[in-house]
């Protein structure tokens, strides 16, 4: 028999001794950066990481990431206007991600328990209002380490989110869990005590800083003949007080004026305590599809029996003492350059008469500024001037929420309580608020509370764009819709409508998410490296063994995430 190895050339060495590479400079490397979906959220929660937390079921780790960004999940997954979905990268694939929805559960179904920081030399912080942005100053204030005591008018914590919106959509034991978390931080929190101007000013001498989170509570007036008549009354008033039935119960016509979430709600709060036969019609300047209010609320109202007109806006109220007819006339709403306020402009068309024994008239609100310094207050709007920290030209004095120009929203409101936190904490440690650009996510507002205390692997100057991703890896869903009470059975209590997610169905809708930016070990560009030079490390991820690999680019181009680049290395560094 002949000898095989004499006549067939078989190398029983190893391949090792070939170094590939060396054969070029072109190296993988992996880059984490963040999706637009955080960008786009004002709290700057790591949404990606927190969805594949729970893709896995592990909600308790799942509410534990969130909490580094937002104290308040429970109520965003709830009453946000999620900008986050509309950026959301799975758009251009099917549909977005139901991102709110999944956040909601986490919220409800993990616990989890922030911890304060422990300071050599905390400081002392005073908390005016206890809104979703006081209340998340606290948060934060409280995590750095600082004494925080809020003080707050009403006899319980949790401003417009307590007292202007209604169950049906957040609550109150939702709430209270949350501002019960809050406070398990060590803050002090006193109760009816109305802050004046002399009270301020003592304050702002006994404590380190002030933050002043008030809010805002005086109506928008209308402006037209006849607002003086009775039965005319204004959104919050309407929602927050405790005689909401007595003013509607008996009437047949009632006129909601406004289109944002305030005016939604009280449609909504009347048709629940109006007679079954009472018409209850919203009446809103901008157009059908423009209303500001969050567009699940509308349909929502429609469904309901909400009558809903756009396009129009209140000319003159009659009657004999009080209200009998309302008489508004077409209009378009444009944006003042300058100041940026919303004015209503006359278009030509016939004018509406709706009978009403009722108004509630509710275009928003004005914060009561009479309690601040002049020198804090801006000249040409009704609000507090501070600069992009939510600094006041008072040194130690700031301000956020509603008090100051910015969108007029929950979670807009937590995220102004968070950077003024942050600023805080820098300037009571002697620290330049300068120094945070690389903490700012993207080309958006928010910034990373996270990334100032624990560090972060992430580029957040690079934001993963759906022509960046491999979507050949996955797979066309429907998402997971929340289940809603239906019609006939809301108008019946104040039940939440909106009844969420359970566990499965939340896991199936975060594995929806492409984790855009975010290593999730998928092992695709370990398995079809040609060279074998994509390693697993022993703490998860993986590395590059730049002795063999050649740089070819697959690993780059089968990532579905956009997690690995290729980069041109120093040559030294490249041979040792």
């Amino acid at each position: 028999m002949a000898d095989v190895d004499s006549i067939i050339p078989i190398s029983k060495g190893t391949t090792e001794v070939f170094r590939t590479g060396e054969w070029g400079l072109r190296k993988p490397v992996y880059v984490e950066r963040i999706s637009p979906c955080r960008e786009a959220c004002p709290a700057g929660t790591d949404l990606p990481g927190v969805f594949f937390l729970g893709s896995e079921g592990d909600f308790d780790q799942a509410l534990e990431l969130i909490l580094e960004e937002n104290p308040f999940p429970g109520v965003c997954g709830r009453v946000c206007y999620h900008p986050c979905q509309t950026k959301c990268n799975r758009l251009q694939f099917d549909e977005a991600v139901e991102i709110r929805a999944i956040e909601r559960a986490v919220a409800d179904l993990g616990f989890a328990q922030p911890k304060a920081s422990s300071l050599s030399n905390p400081k002392s912080v005073a908390i005016i209002g206890s809104g979703p942005a006081g209340l998340s100053a606290s948060y934060f204030l409280a995590r750095f380490g600082h004494k925080v005591t809020i003080f707050e008018r009403k006899q319980e914590a949790g401003g417009v989110l307590r007292y202007g919106i209604p169950e049906y959509r957040l609550p109150k034991e939702v709430l209270k869990k949350e501002i019960g978390r809050i406070l398990s931080l060590g803050i002090t929190l006193v109760t009816d005590k109305r802050v004046d101007h002399v009270t301020l000013m003592k304050l702002r001498g006994q404590y380190d800083a002030v933050f002043l989170s008030t809010g805002a509570w005086l109506p928008r007036k209308l402006g037209v003949p006849g607002e003086d008549l009775g039965n005319i009354l204004y959104g919050l008033d309407f929602l927050a007080g405790d005689k909401g039935r007595a003013y509607v119960e008996d009437k047949k016509n009632v006129v909601i004026i406004g289109g944002g979430d305030v005016a939604i709600d009280v449609a909504r709060t009347a048709l629940r305590l109006c007679s079954p036969d009472s018409t209850i019609t919203l009446v809103a300047p901008e157009g059908s599809d423009d209303f500001p209010a969050i567009p699940e609320s509308i349909n929502e109202a429609l469904e309901e029996g909400t009558n809903i007109i756009g396009g129009y806006c209140p000319l003159e109220f009659e009657g004999n003492g009080k209200v009998d007819l309302a008489r508004f006339g077409r209009t378009r709403i444009e944006q003042d350059p300058e100041t940026g306020a919303y004015k209503m402009i006359p278009v030509k068309g016939k004018d509406i008469f709706l009978k009403a024994d009722l108004v509630i008239a509710a275009i928003g609100q004005v914060p009561d500024l009479s309690v601040f310094p002049p020198e804090i207050l801006a000249k040409d709007v009704p609000k507090v001037c501070v600069n992009n920290f939510g600094m006041t030209s008072i040194p130690g004095m700031f301000a956020g929420g509603d008090l100051v120009q910015q969108r007029a929203s929950v979670v807009d409101a937590i995220a102004s309580g968070k950077r003024a936190a942050l600023a805080m904490h820098m300037r009571l440690a002697s620290e330049e608020t300068a120094n945070v650009t690389h903490l700012k996510l993207g080309n958006g507002s928010s910034l990373s509370v996270q990334a100032y205390m624990k560090g972060t692997p992430f580029d957040f100057k690079r934001v993963v764009q759906f022509s960046g991703l491999n979507t050949l890896f996955f797979t066309k869903t429907l998402p997971h819709r929340s289940k809603r009470l239906s019609p006939d059975v809301r108008l019946r209590n104040f039940r939440e409508v909106n009844q969420g997610l359970d566990g499965e169905a939340a896991i199936q809708e975060a594995k929806r998410c492409f984790y855009c930016g975010r290593c999730v070990a998928c092992d695709l560009c370990f398995l079809l490296c040609p060279d074998l030079s994509i390693v697993k490390k022993a703490d998860g991820g993986y590395r590059v063994n730049t002795d063999y690999c050649k740089g070819c680019g697959i690993c780059v181009d089968v990532c579905p995430r956009q997690v690995i680049e290729i980069e041109e290395q120093d040559e030294r560094a490249s041979h040792g």
